[in-house]
């Protein structure tokens, strides 16, 4: 099999893969309300978690021959429709307790402009600050354990041509499925920050309400 050939077609389905529904939803919900280069974070943090498992996940396909258990396959799926409940329920749950709100202010003569804010009483600022930056890696986890099939389904081919032309094919599916996360991060990003003020936080409370309605047709199906 041509090398080109081989990693252009495993990054082709990388992005195809990172498109998938539940993955567009978890990072719409943890990256609303945030600006471009916050938005484009959280969707590599989440590809560097959906890598990270899918890497884990294969080298027992490399190198013992070993399928993916389909009672791990199966309680990641269910823990994807738990964790969208959860993501779009705490995105709700914020809202109405009014610890995310815009703050508005100017700087010198520059236009006014706003920031998201969040508020979370006797907490420190700095441990909840820690905990968000890893919960994108975290979901990508999840997310790369519950998706592995597209992947492990065409490793043992690449792997009859060689191992390196089966790592080659995880890296280079892994390269797709954070390029367009990546691509996907940056576009959701600036919508919000395009967004009128007075939609945001309507907006925020649709897409939590969506992740919720999602992870419960997850878990249905």
């Amino acid at each position: 099999m041509d090398t080109l050939a081989l990693a252009a077609g495993a990054a082709a389905l990388g992005a195809l893969h990172a498109l998938d529904a539940d993955h567009i939803m978890a990072v719409t919900v943890l990256a609303a309300g945030a600006g471009r280069r916050r938005a484009l974070r959280y969707a590599l943090r989440w590809a560097l978690g959906h890598a990270l498992a899918l890497t884990a996940l294969a080298l027992p396909v490399l190198w013992l021959g070993r399928a993916l258990p389909e009672r791990l396959a199966a309680a990641a799926e269910t823990a994807v429709g738990l964790t969208l409940i959860a993501l779009g329920a705490a995105t709700l749950w914020a809202l109405w307790r009014g610890r995310v709100h815009l703050h508005r202010h100017r700087h010198d003569a520059l236009p006014e402009h706003a920031h998201w804010h969040r508020h979370a009483p006797g907490e420190d600022h700095d441990r909840r600050a820690h905990r968000h930056r890893h919960t994108p890696t975290l979901v990508g986890l999840l997310h790369g354990t519950a998706g592995s099939a597209p992947l492990l389904a065409l490793l043992p081919m690449s792997l009859q041509a060689s191992p390196a032309a089966a790592l080659l094919y995880l890296l280079a599916f892994s390269l797709g499925v954070a390029l367009a996360m990546a691509a996907f991060g940056g576009a959701l990003g600036d919508a919000w920050r395009r967004l009128p003020l007075h939609w945001a936080a309507r907006l925020r409370a649709l897409v939590g309400a969506a992740a919720i309605g999602l992870g419960s047709h997850w878990l249905l199906a």
